[in-house]
């Protein structure tokens, strides 16, 4: 049997707490308070942390050896890609080991930037963190059963539209979708990418890493009242300063997800109406950009469909 690879990532906020590692990584998790020389920690006008290259700083915090399954956990926990990873070395202080090509996260500033404090925490509120930490145990808890998912809608649009989403540089949003009749709602985090395929404008909406039962035909009915006797209404909330509103009343063009199935010897493509595509794969690459290649693939050969 193929030994699982190794993989090492860099904390220098809640990971740390002993709320979240002891309840959401391996109980034997192997941890070591280490250095990240050539960087800052800072803290933005969202008052959450983010990292910044400098050459006379350095970050403390704690490097964790983790699984792939806890790396995607940890995704959803970072709400990637509004913080994305990238790899670095570390130096452990206790044994001054140099330990290579660990993943750390961070995220691109929003206005005014500051140097952070060592016992600063990313909300004015130690209870707010707390609160937000133990909602997400508790979700994580929910949906363990459940498959890995990325989701993605594909909107066409116009010059202007093109251009607004383009100029976007925290292109995130929380897509709220409430089912008043049935006491259903459900928010979950976006991008908005702007690209062009075959020389025509597009929007992605795009979901990563999430866990739950929700496939493309849930998000096609949905959005184009399909599901019988129930009326939902959706809702693009920005997360940053942004509009977005002439989505609202757009109609998709494409629903497409990807899924993973352990259990899958081969992938699979399945299409529904010509609307909703689900590609399924045995499992998920460590990348979540080559996921998305996937997507944006699949949609390309089948938009003339």
């Amino acid at each position: 049997m193929e030994k699982e690879q190794k993989i090492y990532l860099f904390s220098y906020g809640t990971i740390q707490d002993e709320l979240f590692y002891k309840n959401l990584l391996s109980p034997n998790v192997i941890r070591k308070p280490a250095i990240l020389n050539g960087y800052a920690k800072c803290v933005d006008e969202t008052n959450y942390f983010l990292l910044k290259k400098d050459i006379a700083h350095q970050v403390k915090g704690t490097v964790f050896e983790i699984t792939k399954e806890e790396l995607f956990m940890i995704d959803r926990w970072e709400m990637f890609p509004q913080y994305q990873r990238f790899q670095v070395n570390v130096i452990t202080t206790d044994t001054n080991e140099i330990i290579e090509d660990v993943y750390v996260y961070t995220k691109l500033e929003y206005g005014k930037y500051y140097l952070a404090t060592d016992d600063m925490v990313f909300s004015n509120s130690p209870n707010e963190n707390e609160m937000n930490l133990k909602a997400f145990i508790e979700l994580e808890k929910q949906n363990e059963l459940f498959p890995l998912v990325d989701n993605a809608i594909l909107y066409e649009l116009n010059d202007d539209e093109m251009e607004k989403i383009k100029s976007l540089t925290h292109p995130y949003f929380a897509l709220i979708l409430d089912d008043k009749t049935n006491k259903n709602y459900l928010v979950e985090p976006y991008a908005v990418l702007a690209m062009k395929i075959k020389e025509k404008n597009y929007g992605l909406l795009i979901s990563i890493g999430r866990k739950n039962n929700l496939n493309s035909i849930f998000y096609y009915r949905a959005f184009e009242d399909k599901i019988e006797n129930v009326k939902i209404t959706r809702e693009f909330k920005p997360l940053y300063n942004f509009d977005i509103s002439f989505l609202q009343d757009k109609t998709p063009l494409k629903y497409i997800n990807l899924r993973r199935d352990l259990q899958s010897k081969e992938p699979k493509f399945g299409i529904y109406d010509n609307k909703a595509y689900e590609i399924i794969l045995n499992d998920f690459d460590i990348d979540p950009f080559k996921r998305i290649d996937i997507l944006v693939n699949a949609l390309e050969d089948n938009l003339d469909k």
